[in-house]
């Protein structure tokens, strides 16, 4: 999973953006789920956490907050990547040397 993407301008980096930010959607309602489960989770079980309840929840909540933050940020992404591809393509077009490369 940590292999890098490598990109280029031409068509196949193009179309490797718009796969990626097809993928996004997905991503973020997993994530959403999880953190849903995860306060789901904690709920039915901080009445038996004793001390630690409180410093458990504030964690809970302090993920719940960075998880809706960071998804209103990734749905601005894949339209980002796509108008890229886009752009690409467009440079593409207008510079036919650029696919003999």
């Amino acid at each position: 999973m940590s292999e890098k993407l490598k990109l280029k301008i031409d068509k196949p980096s193009a179309e490797a953006l718009r796969t990626f930010a097809e993928t996004m959607p997905a991503a973020v309602e997993r994530i959403d789920a999880s953190t849903e489960r995860l306060v789901r989770v904690y709920n039915s079980v901080s009445d038996s956490l004793g001390v630690h309840t409180q410093k458990i929840g504030e964690l809970v909540m302090l993920i719940k907050k960075a998880q809706e933050e960071s998804a209103e940020a990734i749905t601005i992404l894949p339209k980002m990547l796509k108008s890229t591809a886009n752009r690409m393509d467009e440079y593409i077009a207008t510079h036919p040397e650029i696919s003999t490369r």
